[in-house]
């Protein structure tokens, strides 16, 4: 099965500062928010043509590969873990005939060296395979599916403490990457004849890990909460054409079944309840109400409330990420602070991220 991220061919999208490249949903280069770039102060700006962000980039064939490095992209950091990169390399497999199983993530690998020519990806997976066990999926669906800001925060605060040394990694590339030429010619860029140095960032959706990393840099580098929550709702304007696919798929999933019926029986349920659904394997666990066939007003609106729910887990609200800055300023004292204390920079590598990543405006 196709993932719902991904579409055969581009979709049009406003440019800057997205990109439309076939089979890639939520490609941005970050420093580009419209109009006029995402400013720092009143003579800095954010370098553009270093810091990218998409959706996952299972599908892309060497030609598409092509497309993303003319853009700027020399290194892709993936921040999925192994069961989703087995699960992408299943159904690409299955797409094209080969047999499903053995080792997803080497398999993928080496399909993705196969096809990316000289871009480089590194596999920083935040989460251990462990932490996909039904216990803690449903643990994140219930805190994404939470009409107030509370959940995602306290899942983006989870994201933040398993991903110091993914993070970390991404960081020490972005700090090592040259300045900005001070040719008036190239103030933005390397010059041209030079390999590319962008860095991709993605997930799954390239909204919450990568959402949380970027904001976490942007307001190290002194991009106000309200432009980097401006950026991150981006993510909704970059999937809003693979949405409705998104959302359908989060509804057919066992465990949202569960919580629609759940909303049918007028009670809330509870996490122990989704894990036993999502424990299960295919085709065991049939949720009670499947299949059946006349609904009534208040079937009507627990799915309605079901899908409400599946739009603000596939949403990129600003107020939650205004939420999730003030969370690290509580917790960190500010996003250098958790650059310090859980990714391990040090004075060196933090200016190196200014000098990489800061531009001067004339």
């Amino acid at each position: 099965m196709a993932s719902p991220f991904t579409t055969p061919s581009p979709v049009p999208l406003p440019s800057p500062p997205f990109h439309s490249i076939p089979n890639l949903s939520n490609l941005r280069d970050c420093a580009l928010l419209p109009p006029s770039g995402l400013p720092i102060t009143s003579t800095t700006k954010v370098r553009p043509g270093i810091l990218f962000r998409s959706a996952e980039v299972s599908r892309l064939t060497a030609q598409d590969w092509d497309a993303v490095k003319r853009v700027g992209v020399g290194r892709v950091f993936d921040l999925r873990s192994a069961p989703e990169v087995e699960k992408a390399w299943n159904a690409v497999a299955e797409e094209g005939g080969k047999e499903e199983g053995g080792d997803g993530g080497k398999e993928m690998n080496r399909m993705m060296e196969r096809v990316m020519g000289d871009v480089k990806r590194e596999w920083v997976p935040v989460f251990e395979e462990s932490d996909y066990s039904p216990e803690r999926l449903a643990e994140r669906y219930l805190k994404y599916m939470g009409e107030g800001t509370d959940g995602f925060v306290q899942a983006y605060h989870d994201i933040l403490l398993h991903a110091g040394s993914s993070f970390r990694t991404i960081l020490l590339y972005l700090s090592n990457i040259p300045p900005p030429s001070s040719s008036p010619s190239s103030s933005s860029s390397l010059s041209s004849a030079s390999p590319p140095h962008g860095a991709l960032i993605h997930c799954t959706a390239g909204k919450d890990r990568t959402g949380i990393f970027i904001a976490i840099l942007l307001s190290y580098l002194g991009v106000s909460p309200t432009l980097i929550a401006t950026e991150y709702n981006l993510t909704e304007t970059g999937l809003a054409h693979v949405r409705d696919a998104i959302v359908e798929r989060l509804m057919q999933s066992p465990g949202f079944k569960a919580y629609t019926q759940s909303l049918i029986q007028g009670r809330n349920i509870s996490r122990d309840e989704i894990a036993a659904v999502l424990g299960k394997k295919d085709g065991e666990g049939k949720v009670e109400g499947d299949g059946k066939k006349e609904v009534g007003e208040q079937e009507k609106k627990a799915v309605e409330m079901g899908r409400q729910a599946a739009l603000r887990m596939v949403g990129a609200r600003k107020e939650v990420m205004i939420a999730a800055l003030g969370m690290v300023e509580k917790e960190w004292g500010s996003a250098e602070g958790y650059l310090r204390k859980v990714c391990g920079l040090g004075d060196k590598e933090l200016e190196g991220l200014r000098r990489a990543l800061v531009l001067s405006q004339g």
